[in-house]
């Protein structure tokens, strides 16, 4: 992965709103994070509060053949309210009413939460763009600026509704983009004929709200998540056990056993496999052209811990909001499947790499600004950050290559293979917003998936820039398009 084509950043409803000394007309893009998510709310966006949602269409401009073209980029919306939590019923029996995460109660703590008619959130109240839904697109698909002489406004869209999002990356002189976003006349689609990523949530039971058992697990699944770079699949509510890169070279095979989590080494009496059979629900699975949504609750004493799962193109970002009694600690980690035997593996700390084979291997115990997996099987980097309103809590890396391993597997194969992540190891103080007072802890992990680098030698620079990335969001400046 190139250094510059690669470097890609994440910007999750971050603005920065202000001059950054542009002028003129420009070709094209000249970022550098070719696949970058942007997310704005429709509080960015005045001029299309109110429009529905599939009347937001965006386009880029280009000069081709000294010609200015107007093409048009996928833009998605995702609506979003205010609901609570609710708790789980008395027993799976119990009918589900709209209005609530787990469909059942309405009081307690409220939250905002992406709205899906299929759950028991239920659709956003305001069936237009207000002012806390999102609106997300690629960095790729940023153009240029018009000139006087171009057309001032793409065919099929209302006049006066533009809004231009000039995105920049303070991290390269001189490299940013144009995305004009509008209200269109009937005929567009906001997908412009395309799907990045294809989500199909399948449940074995059936229909989410008549079959979803809330008060008491399992709900198997055959859920799987399908880009052009790469899969993921699930087989119940905190399960994420396939994980298959697609870009080319890559081999394509399954080199995941799973997402895990479980207080510490050889304890395995809370983990994902006890989270997912007992008290659940989903709080909206979302398919779009830009992005796909999962998300969820129910953690067992931690019914309204929640875990949000975005996948773009070419990434996964999953977001963990800790909301329980204190606990002793928590281990977040990946461990690998047989098949991805024969990878290398290295960190910030360790940019020499180890390779996966199931045999043990000396690693360092710092938490890593970055993680790296790479080889037949395609390049994965990873990323895992801790934020939390508590004191300062002690932290550490996890890494077991054992195929023979004597520790407790709490779910999913027998062996522990390239097994890696990151743990709080001190106690934790309550998060759970039903028993104030409470601090609030949040591990945000993201992975890019990618074709298996052509040197060796460039991973740990390419995996560098790539957290750095990570840690300097893009720039936006949002203003009203009047051409």
């Amino acid at each position: 992965m190139a250094v510059r084509a690669g470097r890609i950043g994440l910007l999750v409803a971050v603005v920065a709103v202000g001059a950054v000394g542009l002028t003129g007309c420009d070709n094209v893009t000249s970022l550098a994070r070719p696949s970058t998510p942007v997310v704005l709310t429709g509080n960015d966006v005045p001029k299309l509060k109110g429009v529905p949602p599939d009347r937001v269409v965006a386009f880029k401009h280009e000069i081709i053949g000294n010609v200015g073209t107007w093409t048009q980029v996928p833009v998605q919306v995702d609506e979003r309210k205010v609901v609570a939590y609710g708790s789980q019923p008395a027993n799976n029996a119990t009918a589900g009413v709209e209005g609530s995460v787990y469909g059942n109660g309405s009081g307690g703590p409220t939250r905002l939460q992406y709205a899906d008619p299929n759950t028991f959130v239920g659709a956003d109240t305001n069936p237009k763009v207000d002012a806390d839904d999102e609106i997300a697109f690629l960095s790729s698909d940023t153009g240029g600026k018009p000139r006087a002489s171009d057309a001032p406004e793409p065919p099929g869209v209302v006049a006066g509704t533009g809004t231009q999002v000039l995105v920049a990356d303070p991290r390269g002189e001189g490299e940013y983009g144009y995305l004009y976003l509008f209200k269109s006349k009937p005929g567009l689609d906001p997908s412009a004929g395309q799907d990045y990523v294809d989500y199909d949530f399948v449940l074995a039971s059936g229909d989410y709200k008549a079959t979803y058992k809330r008060a008491d697990g399992p709900n198997p699944e055959t859920s799987t998540v399908r880009t052009d770079v790469y899969e993921a699949g699930f087989i119940d509510r905190w399960k994420e056990t396939t994980w298959k890169v697609l870009a080319p070279g890559a081999s394509g095979v399954d080199i995941l056993d799973g997402h895990k989590n479980q207080f510490a080494i050889d304890v395995c009496g809370r983990s994902n496999d006890t989270f997912a059979d007992a008290e659940g629900a989903f709080v909206a699975n979302i398919d779009g052209p830009v992005r796909a949504i999962r998300s969820y609750v129910g953690a067992n004493s931690g019914p309204v811990t929640q875990r949000t799962h975005v996948f773009y193109r070419d990434r996964e970002v999953v977001i963990t909001e800790l909301r329980v009694h204190p606990i002793p600690g928590v281990m977040d980690y990946l461990d690998l499947s047989a098949a991805a035997t024969g990878m290398t593996y290295r960190t910030s700390t360790m940019p020499t790499p180890v390779t996966v084979d199931g045999s043990a291997d000396s690693v360092p115990t710092g938490v890593a600004e970055w993680e790296a997996y790479d080889g037949p099987q395609g390049q994965v980097l990873t990323q895992q950050v801790f934020t939390s309103t508590a004191g300062p809590l002690t932290t550490s890396s996890y890494y077991r290559d054992d195929a023979a391993t004597a520790e407790a597997q709490c779910w999913g194969d027998s062996s522990l293979y390239g097994a890696a992540g990151a743990a709080i190891t001190s106690s934790i103080p309550n998060t759970d917003p039903r028993n104030p007072p409470f601090d609030t802890l949040t591990g945000v992990r993201t992975t890019e998936f990618g074709s298996p680098a052509e040197d060796d030698g460039d991973i740990a620079t390419d995996a560098a820039d790539w957290a750095a990335d990570l840690a300097t969001p893009l720039s936006l400046q949002i203003t009203a398009y009047a051409p």
